[in-house]
């Protein structure tokens, strides 16, 4: 719970501190070629600042294998940024969360595709759905609820 408490506060004061500047922001992602969602996802990071490596594969599920994301955590593409896995439409915000907070654990992840996620908007339309974290061990729970 103090995390959580610490990283609201962060967050709430995040545009009046230097704190920003000190986030990773080198992010790697592996996608389909084919995939326009994971390209609106990487032009969605590149404007919020990150500098995105976009690596094109036609196995996206040898990536998720390689960096142990549970299968009933998979979404469409798979990044790496300091050292954490961030797994399908996950948005600055949560990014932010996870590297402020720096949790012991492997990843997170938005499993499938909620339409309003960065990269599956549709206008005004928006699913509630959760980020999960997950571990070494494959051990998963809410890192944080979007309704």
């Amino acid at each position: 719970m103090k995390k959580i408490v610490r990283a609201i506060l962060v967050l709430t004061l995040l545009p009046f501190s230097g704190v920003q500047a000190e986030l990773a922001k080198n992010i790697v992602v592996y996608k389909s070629p084919h995939c326009g969602c994971c390209t609106k996802w990487v032009r969605y990071l590149e404007g919020k600042g990150y500098r995105v490596e976009a690596i094109n594969t036609q196995d996206v599920y040898a990536w998720k294998k390689k960096y142990a994301v549970p299968e009933k955590l998979a979404a469409c593409h798979t990044a790496v940024i300091d050292g954490y896995v961030v797994e399908g439409h996950v948005t600055d915000r949560d990014i932010k969360r996870l590297l402020l907070t720096r949790p012991n654990i492997k990843g997170i992840a938005v499993p499938g595709m909620p339409v309003g996620t960065p990269g599956m908007e549709n206008g005004n339309v928006r699913e509630a759905y959760d980020v999960i974290s997950f571990d070494e061990a494959g051990r998963t729970e809410v890192f944080v609820k979007h309704r």
